[in-house]
């Protein structure tokens, strides 16, 4: 049997060491995988550059050209099983792919794993597809507090939190839960927990947990993993 495909868009900063590790859970479980990193295929081999000086809009918009194309190419593919495409992101990458949960038409995607998803960027979709949101329970990531969490977060530009979202998609009936993690921050994959302070040239931008504690990740992938063998098509 050809391994179900996963398609997976990277964060903000680019295709890091935590994008590779989500990537390789899927691996060293039976699935294929398509990742890439969108700065690099649009011309910008510096990702502080593009961290620092693109917005989050503009960050999204370089991971979902490449992520259309990704997504085609895994539909048309006979290496792996067409028939069973699923959709994994992380930050930037987890808003991008709630948008495309409507805005790419292929009934075979089966599933969507959208790891803490920005506050800030494209509409989030209104779709059938079986969908989880894991979270760190402690994320604040470029908060202005320590109860300032991402999915609770409005904008001027998106005024709808990933929470009021989750829980209008759940209202129509539609399959889309939360997971959060207690001991876990931004980044679960970015190493053990602790608290960070980011820097924007000599000022503080935030101070904010990243990484996950003891057994979160081995949790997560055990999550993540039942969700995608669960929603597979015979």
């Amino acid at each position: 049997n050809n391994a179900p495909i996963v398609v997976y868009a990277h964060g903000g900063a680019g295709y890091r060491e935590d994008d590779r590790a989500r990537v390789e859970m899927f691996r060293r479980n039976g699935f294929a995988t398509i990742s890439f990193d969108s700065y690099e295929m649009n011309g910008f081999d510096d990702w502080q550059f593009v961290t620092r000086k693109v917005t989050n809009s503009g960050k999204q918009n370089m991971i979902w050209g490449v992520f259309k194309g990704a997504v085609e190419h895994a539909s048309k593919g006979n290496d792996w099983d067409n028939q069973n495409i699923f959709f994994y992101g992380g930050s930037n990458g987890g808003r991008v792919i709630l948008y495309a949960g409507s805005e790419i038409e292929n009934e075979n995607v089966r599933g969507i794993i959208s790891e803490a998803p920005a506050g800030s960027g494209f509409t989030l979709g209104d779709y059938d597809i079986p969908t989880i949101i894991p979270f760190g329970a402690l994320d604040t990531w470029a908060g202005k507090s320590d109860t300032d969490y991402v999915w609770k977060r409005t904008y001027p530009n998106s005024p709808v939190s990933i929470e009021d979202w989750v829980n209008a998609q759940q209202a129509k009936g539609r399959p889309v839960e939360f997971i959060f993690y207690e001991n876990a921050g931004h980044l679960l994959f970015e190493g053990p927990l602790e608290l960070v302070t980011i820097r924007r040239g000599d000022a503080i931008a935030f101070t904010a947990y990243q990484g996950a504690g003891e057994g979160v990740l081995e949790q997560y992938e055990r999550d993540v993993i039942s969700f995608a063998n669960n929603n597979l098509a015979e």
